[in-house]
């Protein structure tokens, strides 16, 4: 069994980690599979936060805002601090770099021209976007006067994941290739065969010779091996129902348990790429600075503290509640849709109502019109034809009259003499009783 485990060992050792590296697609603005995955890394880390906050009652609205202001502050100050730190050397280079044919602007204004203060994604540290992020964090709970504590814990369970699947982005654009490693020790098999074609300056004259491969370690990838079981028990703390810890420990934990690992890794790194100040690198100095901090804030936070109060006895059930206040609402967000949509027919019934009342009562007065139309002649007709009965009636009078006067001359005698006026008096008599047939 013993000789079985040198073989195995033996194995491994001689066959080494492959050296792989994604590329990057450049337009102007490299997109690089390092920023994917760190993308990615974010919306993993996003999920746990959601979920941890929502357990302690934590509204939406203070969980997207701690999220914009902790990756945006963290993503600046991983470059900014990246930039003092590792690359100060570089802000005087006026270096310009050829615009793509498409370009229409001045060649300054291209992306790879900017100060190399603008160009975020020309490098990043990891410590850079821990002090980014936590300034980030202490500006937007001092705005929201909201406990400290409990949101340093909701902070860390998203940013431990993404940390973590950042670090595999690390690994597999090899950007942090670290010291040589023996090749006959047993535990080489975790350190990565680089081409020595990478003109790797710090590894050639520590590991001279002609073999076409030099073994060194991945630091990405170390990093990445101690965080994954770090990221196991930090979750596992945080969203057990029982015993859980004071509201901060979390936060205090991994800082305790990461800076210790990341300060002896920061000696496998050259100085070429991590220049170092009064003997230790930058990283190292913060996470002098981060365990510091960290022990101090543990010891206060196991005196004094308590655990954060939850709305639910685990988070399962916090879920699960929140799965029926969200159903609930969708429910009542559908039924207030039917109800909009009824209303909104009912009132076009309404109006289809009063426009067809409308409709029939301009018909009606339409025919009325139409009637009184054909009515309007037949009136003037009969108003035309009664001078024509006034005279016939009137030349009626006259000669009863005439009739009435030779009556009574007959009667008196041939001799005696036709009254005056008799004629008169008759056609008078005539009109008058004429009027008064009018009247």
């Amino acid at each position: 069994m013993y000789a079985l485990a040198l073989l195995t060992s033996a194995g491994l050792a001689a066959a080494g980690l492959p050296y792989f590296h994604i590329g990057a697609l450049d337009i102007g603005i490299p997109i690089q599979g390092f920023g994917m995955i760190v993308a990615a890394g974010v919306l993993i880390g996003a999920t746990p936060l959601r979920r941890y906050a929502e357990w302690h009652g934590v509204s939406d609205d203070h969980i997207r805002g701690l999220l914009t202001w902790v990756i945006v502050a963290g993503f600046l100050g991983a470059h900014e601090f990246d930039v003092l730190a590792y690359q100060f050397d570089r802000l005087g280079d006026a270096t310009m770099v050829q615009p793509a044919g498409w370009w229409f602007l001045p060649p300054a204004l291209w992306p790879s021209n900017w100060p190399l203060v603008l160009r975020i994604w020309d490098g990043i540290s990891s410590y850079g976007g821990f002090i980014g992020g936590a300034l980030g964090f202490v500006i937007y709970v001092w705005w929201k006067r909201l406990p400290a504590r409990l949101f340093a814990d909701i902070t860390i369970i998203g940013l431990l994941p993404a940390f973590t699947v950042g670090r595999i982005a690390c690994t597999v654009v090899s950007d942090h290739i670290g010291a040589a490693a023996d090749p006959g020790a047993w535990y080489s098999f975790l350190a990565m065969d680089y081409p020595r074609k990478l003109n790797l300056a710090h590894l050639g004259e520590t590991y001279p010779g002609t073999s076409e491969f030099i073994r060194a370690w991945n630091l990405g990838l170390l990093e990445f091996l101690y965080l994954v079981p770090l990221c196991a028990v930090v979750l596992h703390l945080a969203f057990r129902g029982s015993k859980r810890p004071p509201a901060g420990f979390l936060t205090v934990l991994t800082g305790v348990l990461y800076a210790p690992v990341r300060f002896f890794l920061d000696f496998l790194r050259p100085e070429d790429t991590d220049p170092r100040y009064l003997g230790l690198t930058f990283a190292q100095w913060s996470s002098l600075l981060a365990f510091a901090l960290a022990l101090y804030a543990a010891r206060r936070i196991l005196q004094t503290g308590k655990p954060a109060e939850t709305v639910t006895r685990t988070s399962r059930e916090a879920q699960e509640r929140l799965k029926i206040i969200l159903r609930e609402d969708e429910e009542a967000h559908k039924q207030q849709g039917a109800d909009r949509h009824a209303e909104a027919e009912r009132k076009q019934a309404e109006i289809a109502r009063a426009r067809a009342e409308r409709e029939r009562e301009d018909s009606a007065l339409a025919a009325e019109a139409a009637l009184a139309g054909k009515r309007a002649p037949a009136d003037s007709a009969d108003e035309a034809s009664e001078p024509d009965a006034d005279a016939e009636t009137e030349a009626e009078a006259e000669t009863e009259a005439e009739a009435e006067t030779e009556a009574s001359a007959k009667a008196a005698g041939p001799g005696s003499a036709k009254p005056a006026g008799a004629k008169t008096a008759g056609k008078s008599s005539g009109k008058k009783k004429n009027k008064n047939r009018k009247r």
